[in-house]
């Protein structure tokens, strides 16, 4: 196997350059926000369960809280709201991201 970046060669089970550091195709990948089931942080009514889910099966989040609601009340009453309340403990929230800092940026003096 060889470095994309720099070209050295590498041995196969290599996850990284030892020259530069460039991941390498063995390297492990981390899955997109998409694809974790977890809370976001702004699309969200009360603890934004129901849109994490919304998100994770790629739906609709209205027909999500819709389901959750019809499921709250039938077949078996209050099950709904415990799955719930389950799934706001144990769902993980995204995490926070700030923005880039601007180094070119020139503070403004008045």
């Amino acid at each position: 196997m060889f470095c994309c970046r720099c070209g050295i060669e590498l041995p196969d089970k290599a996850r990284f350059c030892l020259d530069c550091g460039t991941a390498t195709s063995a390297a492990p990948r981390e899955r997109p926000a998409q694809d974790r089931l977890s809370r976001p942080l702004y699309d969200k009514k009360i603890a934004g369960v129901c849109a994490g889910f919304a998100r994770y099966f790629n739906a609709d989040t209205t027909l999500i809280r819709v389901l959750w609601l019809v499921f709250s009340v039938w077949p078996v009453p209050l099950l709904g709201v415990v799955a719930y309340f389950v799934a706001w403990i144990v769902m993980p929230r995204d995490p926070f991201e700030l923005p880039a800092p601007d180094h070119g940026a020139q503070p403004s003096h008045v």
